[in-house]
Parts: structure tokens; C-alpha cells; sequence
């Protein structure tokens, strides 16, 4: 999983008030708007509303459905989840990221290339 921050809109809440739905809207390459939909789960209850416009990050998830339309055809839809998640205001719900993500260097990085810079890996991913 990743660790990632969505912002947008929440459009409902759920689950005793430790989960939310929250929409993020975007632009298409073709000029489009489009939008993504996130369940969003928190350790504790978060005080989101709807309407609130929030940033939150969290370990990231899809879950690939298949189902059934009007027409009878079968369509695919991807679900994205963020667990464990905490809003990036300063007000956390819940533990902070694990420590391996403070301590992992970007993928593109002279580090994760193999060369030393001071983290020691020996081979292996610090997960």
C-alpha cells in the first residue's frame, strides 16, 4: 500500500463517525471534469460534516467490483479506500505515518538506485 493525501469535498459520513466519503474532483486530458469518490476510515471519530472541504492521507487501497448494469452488461468499477487515515491540518485521528515512511528515500532517488546515502536497507525493503 501507499501512503497518499486526497483533497476534497466530504459528501458523507458513516461507520459512528470514523469514516467518511469525500469526492475529489479533477480535469480530464480532454478538458472534462471528472471526479473520484474515497472511503475514507479513521481510528476515532473524525467531527467531519458534510460540505467540509478536507485534506487527508492515509495507506491507500482499490478493490476492483464487477457487476451488472440496467442492460445486463458486465461492468468494472475500482472502489479507493484510505485507512488509517489522518487530516493533514495538524488535527490527527490517528497515529501518525509509520516511521518507515520518514526514513524510505524516493523511488528515483540516489538511495533506492542501490548507492549509500545513509540508509541502510542491505537489500531489502525497510517493510
Amino acid at each position: 500500500m501507499a501512503y497518499v493525501t486526497v483533497k476534497g469535498s466530504v459528501t458523507r459520513t458513516f461507520f459512528e463517525g470514523r469514516g467518511a466519503e469525500v469526492t475529489e474532483k479533477f480535469k480530464r486530458r480532454d478538458g472534462s471534469d471528472g471526479s473520484t469518490r474515497w472511503s475514507i476510515f479513521f481510528d476515532e471519530p473524525h467531527g467531519l460534516s458534510e460540505g467540509d472541504v478536507v485534506e487527508v492521507s492515509g495507506m491507500h487501497g482499490d478493490k476492483v467490483d464487477e457487476w451488472q448494469n440496467r442492460d445486463g452488461e458486465t461492468v468494472h468499477s475500482v472502489k479507493r479506500t484510505l485507512n488509517k487515515a489522518r487530516l493533514a491540518n495538524g488535527a490527527t485521528t490517528s497515529a501518525p505515518a509509520p516511521e518507515v515512511w520518514a526514513n524510505t528515500p524516493p523511488a528515483n532517488s540516489v538511495a533506492a538506485q542501490g548507492e549509500s546515502n545513509g540508509f541502510a536497507f542491505e537489500g531489502t525493503a525497510p517493510f
